[in-house]
């Protein structure tokens, strides 16, 4: 993938760009936002990575300025850890995905090969896991020919787990995804709401408990 690097620590993206290109990328590296914004409006890039905190015009202002150049490109915010109004302010901006510092290497890797594979396919009409189904069109769920009624809270926690079917979610991050909330919350609150999704969901049960991590939604 094309891959633009907005960070103006220039060991941190230096190394990112390393590791990018180990993996097969071909990134580019810029230091601030306005150079960013020129930068995508002359070169289609498939992913950006973008640093919350840069000189003059912060992440968000960047990723404002993004959307009304009209790109198609992916964005992976990068955020101090523990920054949860960051996170939430760059999801609920359209951002795709974020990941906290200081991060290991290899799951920023991991994250970007994630958002490539969803950047590559077509939008998909039905989203599918083993013989569930979920019409994005009109909502509809359906496993194995019957129809499952879910709230709207239920429904947008299932779009979250099966748009990326094995991929482990924190109870943080569905937080964060579903209830998209910019002050301290209950995480607690995912599990009650896990636990009524893998009831009406039936069995064998698709929504798995990663002990100690979170939750994952495959067929074994």
């Amino acid at each position: 993938m094309r891959i633009l690097i907005v960070e103006d620590e220039a060991r941190l993206a230096r190394h990112i760009s390393c590791a990018l290109i180990e993996a097969g990328h071909d990134p580019e590296i810029v230091q601030d936002g306005e150079t960013a914004i020129g930068q995508v409006q002359e070169t289609p890039f498939d992913l950006i990575l973008l640093d919350v905190m840069l000189p003059g015009m912060d992440g968000f202002d960047v990723l404002r300025r993004l959307h009304k150049t009209g790109t198609r490109a992916r964005v992976l915010m990068l955020t101090a850890r523990g920054e949860v109004n960051d996170r939430i302010t760059g999801l609920q901006m359209g951002a795709d995905d974020y990941l906290s510092k200081p991060f290991a290497m290899q799951e920023l890797v991991a994250r970007v090969r994630a958002l490539g594979r969803r950047y590559m396919e077509e939008p998909k009409p039905t989203l599918r896991a083993a013989n569930l189904t979920l019409r994005l069109a009109d909502q509809q769920v359906e496993r194995g020919g019957r129809a499952i009624e879910l709230s709207s809270r239920e429904l947008t926690l299932l779009k979250v787990l099966m748009r990326e079917p094995g991929r482990v979610f924190t109870r943080t991050e569905l937080c964060e995804r579903v209830w998209l909330r910019k002050h301290d919350y209950d995480t607690n609150l995912v599990e009650v709401f896990i636990g009524r999704l893998r009831k009406k969901l039936g069995n064998p049960p698709l929504v798995h408990t990663v002990r100690h991590v979170g939750y994952t939604l495959r067929e074994k």
